[in-house]
């Protein structure tokens, strides 16, 4: 199964050298916020326009989905990818989480995306930046 993970030009290097391993889940309950560390967020829509990453929805000062990792999990690691609408029910998140983007496309994978996982890069204009098969 192919799975995309968006990125920033900030982050994309460290993706290549790392592996995908920052990743969390924003944790809401009895007033506080908190994060499930150790998850990281997938998606099956490869298009650049992700809700989530909207400017309208963030303070942050660069681009959440200049990058598009292709990433292909590998059979052994299946038991840890997860639907996020399957497992976020079981979660304290907040209620709004799910209102910006596209939840039914989600997945969260529970450990490090090794780099080898990761296929290809393409910049939001189209361009392949990186083939990883050729490294």
């Amino acid at each position: 199964m192919k799975l995309y993970h968006f990125t920033s030009p900030i982050h994309v290097e460290g993706c290549i050298k790392e592996g995908i391993n920052r990743g969390s889940i924003p944790l809401y309950k009895d007033g506080r916020y908190g994060l499930l560390p150790g998850w990281q967020w997938l998606t099956s829509n490869p298009n650049f326009n992700q809700q989530w990453a909207n400017t309208e929805f963030s303070t942050l000062p660069y681009d959440r989905a200049a990058h598009r990792l292709t990433i292909v999990i590998p059979k052994t690691a299946k038991i840890r990818l997860h639907k996020w609408l399957d497992i976020c029910g079981k979660l304290p998140i907040d209620k709004h989480m799910n209102a910006y983007g596209d939840p039914d496309n989600w997945y969260v994978f529970q450990g490090r995306i090794k780099p080898g996982w990761i296929r290809e890069i393409v910049g939001k204009e189209g361009i392949l930046e990186r083939d990883t098969q050729k490294l």
